[in-house]
């Protein structure tokens, strides 16, 4: 467990957020509504292990 509570907090809001922005008009297109949806299914489910890959990668922790 290296993704502390706030931070969990924020990536699972972001993580929720960013596929409703082409529901919303935010962004239009396609493509990047799927690159969106695979960016917010990242941060929900990297919020709910509590686990980052990336931080271990660079030997970070927020917990």
């Amino acid at each position: 467990m290296n993704v502390g509570k706030t931070d969990a907090v924020i990536r699972a809001i972001i993580g929720i957020v960013l596929p409703h922005l082409t529901k919303w008009g935010v962004v239009s297109g396609t493509v990047w509504g799927v690159i969106l949806h695979i960016i917010g299914a990242i941060l929900v489910l990297t919020a709910a292990l509590r686990y980052c890959p990336l931080y271990k990668l660079i030997n970070k922790s927020t917990a």
